[in-house]
């Protein structure tokens, strides 16, 4: 289990690359490593550090995004980033070794679960954008998730490539090089990873 000092340092490193990726990728809307690192943490360190770096990246984005502050609608991407916290953690309960074949059945098992995610995330916060607005009626709000279709489709989608190709191989780097481990990738010996499993 990790010290209270090595969570805060592992909750600091993943939310200033979400941060910075963010910045990175911002000329290209929906598309981004904020969930894939979220997820990543989660998967390897536990739920806890997984969800503090999404609370603290959504925060800290909140405010400082191009796009402008994201104001009232804050605590629903700070709710939705949740699920990617948490779909990290149950991965990794299910699959213990990603990987970096892209086309195996544990790397598409990622990239689906994070498309799922992403699909639940837009689906409540276009909701929540049209209740904020003032929708009232199941038409009203109806029109806001419409609308938002060609922004969740980039999202959705780059959140499976992200997630099927991008999240193995960052969760392998992490168990090595942020925890000195090693871990069976196509046939290597291994040792425990950071919270115990193999």
């Amino acid at each position: 289990m990790m010290q209270r000092s090595e969570s805060v340092a592992v909750v600091t490193v993943f939310s200033a690359l979400v941060v910075g990726s963010d910045f990175a990728l911002a000329p290209y809307p929906n598309v981004k490593l904020f969930d894939t690192l979220v997820f990543v943490a989660a998967f390897v360190y536990g739920f806890r550090v997984g969800a503090a770096v999404g609370v603290l990246s959504e925060t800290i984005w909140g405010f400082v995004s191009p796009n402008g502050m994201a104001g009232i609608i804050l605590p629903f991407l700070i709710g939705g980033e949740l699920l990617f916290a948490f779909a990290g953690y149950a991965a990794s309960r299910v699959w213990t070794n990603p990987r970096t074949n892209a086309l195996s059945i544990q790397n598409l098992f990622l990239g689906a679960s994070m498309a799922i995610c992403a699909f639940a995330w837009d689906f409540e916060t276009n909701l929540a954008t049209g209740l904020l607005a003032g929708a009232s009626t199941v038409s009203a709000l109806l029109w806001y998730e419409v609308y938002g279709i060609p922004f969740m489709f980039a999202h959705e989608t780059s959140d499976f490539v992200f997630g099927a190709l991008a999240a193995p191989p960052l969760i392998l780097y992490t168990w090595q090089a942020m925890k000195g481990r090693t871990l069976r990738v196509l046939g290597a010996a291994t040792k425990a990873s950071p919270r115990g499993k193999e």
